[in-house]
């Protein structure tokens, strides 16, 4: 396998970006139009593209954030937070509500 340079690199990661942009928003219009057909036309919902879309959103921006943590790791003049650990706490605090709300809105029905 041939070893990449500089610009094969920038050339793959900007494909990837693409193609992830591309995907997001393929499953962003998805969810709506799932959504937009439950609401006027009563048809059954289907949660797989709007988890998936959830799914992807939180692992790009853990992954992120632990990147960026182990970049500075070490460095005596850069400190920063643990976003990470917060950002897990505040994602399972989201989910559990919106799960515990959307169980209430369901039993009453």
């Amino acid at each position: 396998m041939k070893k990449m340079d500089e610009m094969d690199r920038n050339i793959q990661l900007r494909s990837e970006e693409w193609g992830y942009k591309a995907a997001m928003l393929a499953l962003a219009v998805w969810t709506f139009f799932n959504i937009g057909q439950t609401l006027i036309n009563g048809a059954k919902y289907h949660p797989l593209p709007g988890l998936i879309l959830c799914f992807s959103a939180c692992i790009q921006g853990f992954s992120q954030s632990i990147i960026k943590r182990k970049m500075i790791e070490g460095d005596e003049e850069y400190r920063e937070p643990n976003k990470l650990l917060w950002g897990v706490i505040g994602t399972v605090i989201i989910a559990a509500a919106v799960i515990s709300i959307g169980t209430r809105c369901t039993m009453n029905q």
